[in-house]
């Protein structure tokens, strides 16, 4: 890893789950930033430049696609990686993540370990 840690932007309403993934990037030496809602995710993405999205589907003011569909814009130069984190693991979803270019899903329930390995992955 570079000097300076990568930031990861954590966009998930489950606070509980949220401190977990932080905890975890935290023993990785990443720099995690946490939004409970679509609109503060946005803030966020334009204000800290992330280095990895972990992008929760189900989120009280929008959902995770409409997300990146807003951060994506319409010249689609938006390169982030972006994990997925869903309890829907069906077909349609698997789609719709090719279709958008997500690097990863996580599926919850998930461990700390699987959390850490789909980081180490997507960043590298």
């Amino acid at each position: 890893m570079s000097v300076n840690a990568d930031k990861v932007l954590i966009v998930e309403d489950s606070v509980e789950l949220a401190e977990i993934i932080l905890a975890v990037l935290d023993a990785m030496s990443l720099e995690g930033h946490h939004a409970t809602h679509g609109t503060k995710a946005i803030q966020i993405i334009q204000e800290h430049d992330p280095d990895l999205i972990l992008l929760d589907l189900g989120l009280p003011d929008m959902s995770g696609w409409k997300i990146l569909e807003e951060i994506k814009g319409a010249d689609g130069s938006f390169r982030v990686p972006v994990v997925v984190i869903t309890a829907h693991d069906d077909p349609a979803n698997r789609l719709i993540g090719k279709l958008q270019e997500v690097s990863a899903y996580l599926v919850k329930p998930f461990t700390p370990d699987e959390v850490e390995d789909i980081i180490r992955l997507a960043l590298h």
